[in-house]
């Protein structure tokens, strides 16, 4: 059995590996959230590495929230394409105002030089002050403002399961260049591809709200002991800044409500599994039962695949449906245990397939959701003892469907 996911996970390797460089971004972010009004305002600083073989005259970065307001082509995608996409039930032209999304950049400059930008909706087109030759690194500094919207596809604010804020694709993003060219399609889908590198990212909100993000909290004594002593917090006019270190990660996502629970529980090789989950007595036990089983899906994939290469991993409730980001997932948690479990597994797979692997799944969807639909399929059918005879059953009766 182990030889055979070897053998897979090599054949994976290499139907990627043509891509011949890796670029790199670090990113030092500083982001404040008005809770009342859902707008938020921050700085970027994004360090970035020309690992190409080319001269790069231009760079793209990724506006995601641009999408979420009338008149946006994913708007009118989502109304008059062939192939659009059911899972965005919702008519994108009718939202209020106080329901749409954007994300603005201002001063974005490249060592401290100019840059002429060209805002095309979700993608943002710099013209670079000085052309990056291969093997040089450039920095970009930038304002931003944003406004989140209410949930379309896991992203958003106020989730019909009473989560306030689910922060995915928040930030200006760095489009991927590989041996394609600039991955920068216009956000009508809901795949995502980045860049490899360190995040270091401090979020500033009002002091009774919980996060929960990607990377490692810095400084958890400032913000009380178990996140929930406030009192003593060290706070400014009523907020408190969260501060995360992300390394070697190619995404950023957090997610934050008032009336989290946050629990830890161990995971394998010393890994810290958190899980923050909405303060409903209707769902508390599953998510107490879910955590055990937790460590028992990573001690498969870690047997099965390789070890998790980082030190924590979350389960956190927010946004819809389940997506995987970061060494987090935001899945919807008002779920009967078994769905619970199910999604938690399939999403924690993709810490492998997609997070660690790296694919373009926004152009391949079907590489990483296929891996780890069968290894989380497995997974499950070993950890809950289903013993069934033949556990991918059900896949193959979803593609003769």
């Amino acid at each position: 059995m182990k030889n055979m996911f070897f053998a897979l996970t090599l054949l994976y390797t290499s139907l990627v590996s043509a891509q011949y460089w890796q670029q790199a971004v670090d990113y030092t972010i500083a982001v404040e959230l008005d809770h009342e009004t859902a707008q938020y305002e921050g700085t970027q600083s994004v360090v970035y590495t020309n690992n190409s073989p080319e001269t790069l005259h231009k760079v793209f970065f990724h506006q995601y929230f641009n999408a979420f307001k009338p008149g946006s082509e994913m708007a009118i995608r989502l109304k008059n394409a062939g192939d659009k996409n059911g899972r965005f039930n919702v008519d994108i032209d009718s939202l209020s105002p106080k329901q749409q999304g954007f994300l603005k950049v201002s001063g974005l400059t490249q060592d401290g030089a100019k840059t002429t930008v060209v805002d095309s909706e979700t993608i943002l087109e710099v013209s670079l002050a000085k052309a990056l030759a291969p093997g040089e690194s450039t920095t970009f500094k930038m304002s931003f403002e944003g406004q989140v919207p209410d949930v379309i596809r896991r992203a958003g604010k106020n989730s019909k399961e009473g989560i306030a804020f689910s922060m995915a694709q928040w930030y200006p993003k760095m489009a991927e260049y590989d041996y394609e060219g600039w991955n920068a399609d216009p956000y009508t889908g809901r795949e995502f591809h980045g860049v490899w590198g360190d995040f270091d990212v401090k979020i500033t909100l009002d002091k009774d709200f919980t996060v929960a993000a990607s990377g490692y909290l810095q400084n958890a004594d400032d913000i009380g002991r178990g996140y929930s002593d406030r009192k003593k917090a060290k706070s400014k006019k009523g907020k408190i800044t969260w501060h995360y270190i992300a390394p070697n990660v190619h995404d950023f996502t957090w997610a934050a409500d008032t009336d989290y629970i946050h629990d830890t529980y161990p995971g394998p090789n010393d890994v810290s599994l958190h899980f923050f989950y909405k303060n409903n007595p209707d769902i508390i036990e599953n998510w107490k039962k879910l955590q055990p089983i937790t460590t028992k899906l990573m001690e498969y994939f870690n047997e099965k695949i390789g070890p998790y290469p980082y030190k924590q991993y979350s389960v956190v409730h927010g946004g819809d449906g389940g997506m995987e980001y970061a060494m987090l997932t935001l899945i919807t948690g008002n779920r009967k245990f078994g769905s619970l479990v199910g999604v938690t597994a399939h999403e924690l797979a993709h810490s492998w397939f997609q997070h660690i692997l790296a694919t373009n799944e926004t152009k391949h969807e079907w590489m990483d959701e296929g891996f780890t639909s069968f290894i989380s399929t497995l997974a499950e059918n070993e950890v809950l003892e289903e013993n069934k005879e033949f556990p991918l059953a059900g896949s193959y009766r979803g593609y003769y469907g």
